[in-house]
């Protein structure tokens, strides 16, 4: 007989690499707390049909300012593009692209909507698709710090070892949410649109990773230069299979892998060790200001959590 897991088995809750004395803290108090620049290397050809838009936005989602600029620019919404989605509750920088064909672009200065500027423009002969960025400069201000001289130790740890490159807990949804309905869905339990589905399949395969994440972290054997774990799905040629212990280890769930064998996900590796390169802290009363830049798909937040025990200002509906 088949038992299936209680939903509450998904808890969204993994190690830190070190033991050492931590403190508490705050982020996003405010948007400006959290800055986040995106960084595009691409060498733009200055003619096309595409414009470019190097957009700031304050308490604006990616997805929503991409809707208003396909509504300012006379486009459909899939003829615009971006690279990575940028938090809501922050300041953050980052590229659109908009597909204008023949037309006239719409004066760019007079694009408005709340909280959003454009720094820069430029037009180029593609299109901007996603994970095209190469890295993001963080600027995060934690406040509310409960005893700001444990933190040395920490920093310094993280400085020379790195941190566990886990995805953040924003991956999951709240409490975890999105992998016990990616379990639901699996199931058959519910229906999901296409950007759910996305949503949950991408959050199955992230508990994975970090679940065996937190067991390689247990085993002390997660910090050696260049490992890279799985992300859960169908082997092909261009990665490196899964060995005797990985297989083994997702055998133990399979309510996850079987849905993620139905929908055809294929195999990636991800290293399980990150150093934020050009990585600086000042500190001062109960405020710790964190700078450094991560390649993209790393989740500052981990290198946060790597530090503090983090409470995150609930903004609306965060």
């Amino acid at each position: 007989m088949n038992v299936k897991p209680p939903l509450d088995r998904y808890i969204i809750d993994f190690p830190r690499s070190h033991s050492l004395p931590i403190t508490s803290g705050m982020i996003k108090h405010t948007c400006h707390d959290f800055q986040v620049k995106e960084y595009l290397d691409l060498s733009f050809s200055g003619a096309g049909e595409h414009l470019y838009l190097y957009v700031e936005k304050v308490g604006q989602n990616t997805e929503f300012v991409a809707k208003r600029l396909a509504n300012y620019f006379g486009v459909r919404a899939m003829d615009v593009g971006f690279s990575g989605l940028k938090d809501r509750w922050a300041l953050t920088q980052q590229w659109f692209s908009i597909y204008l064909g023949n037309k006239t672009a719409a004066p760019i200065e007079h694009f408005e909507l709340d909280g959003v500027k454009i720094l820069e423009h430029n037009w180029h002969d593609k299109k901007l698709r996603r994970g095209t960025h190469q890295a993001n400069h963080f600027t995060i201000r934690v406040t509310n710090i409960a005893e700001i001289g444990l933190l040395e130790q920490p920093l310094r740890h993280l400085q020379m070892h790195g941190f566990p490159n886990y995805f953040g807990a924003q991956r999951f949804g709240r409490e975890g949410a999105n992998v016990r309905r990616a379990v639901q869905y699996f199931a058959g339990e519910i229906k999901a649109s296409r950007s759910q589905r996305a949503f949950y399949l991408s959050a199955a395969r992230s508990y994975l990773f970090n679940q065996l994440l937190a067991a390689k972290i247990s085993e002390n054997s997660w910090s050696e230069e260049g490992v890279e774990g799985p992300l859960y799905g169908d082997a092909h040629e261009d990665t490196v299979p899964l060995d005797k212990a990985e297989q083994d280890f997702f055998a133990t769930y399979p309510e996850l892998v079987k849905g993620i064998h139905k929908n055809r996900m294929t195999l990636h590796r991800r290293p399980y060790r990150m150093k934020a390169e050009q990585f600086s802290w000042q500190s001062e009363d109960q405020v710790l200001t964190l700078s450094f830049m991560l390649p993209a798909g790393v989740f500052a937040t981990s290198l946060v959590q790597e530090l503090l025990e983090v409470e995150v200002m609930a903004h609306g509906d965060q």
